[in-house]
């Protein structure tokens, strides 16, 4: 009856594609600290979110303003220890 420990995981935002605010969860391992990176198709840095986070499930919310930018974006969550990215459009 061992709890398993939670994974690192980054989930894709919802809604996606959108207009207006996004919202990326993620599942921390344990509390630490991450950064929340938005690059373009180009690799150029649009908006980045740091923060110190709980263990477990965390979420972020974005808005297009505080993005910026349109069209096809990546989002980068990483951790002293892990990192993963995934894609999203902004209509």
């Amino acid at each position: 009856g061992s709890i398993l420990p939670q994974p690192f995981a980054l989930y894709q935002n919802q809604p996606n594609p959108f207009k207006d605010q996004t919202l990326i969860g993620f599942m921390l391992p344990e509390a630490s600290t991450a950064t929340l990176t938005v690059y373009d198709v180009a690799g150029r840095v649009v908006t980045q979110v740091e923060g110190s986070y709980a263990k477990g499930y965390n979420e972020i919310v974005m808005s297009r303003a505080d993005i910026g930018a349109a069209g096809v974006l990546y989002y980068r969550l990483e951790t002293a220890t892990d990192n993963a990215t995934k894609k999203m459009i902004i209509h």
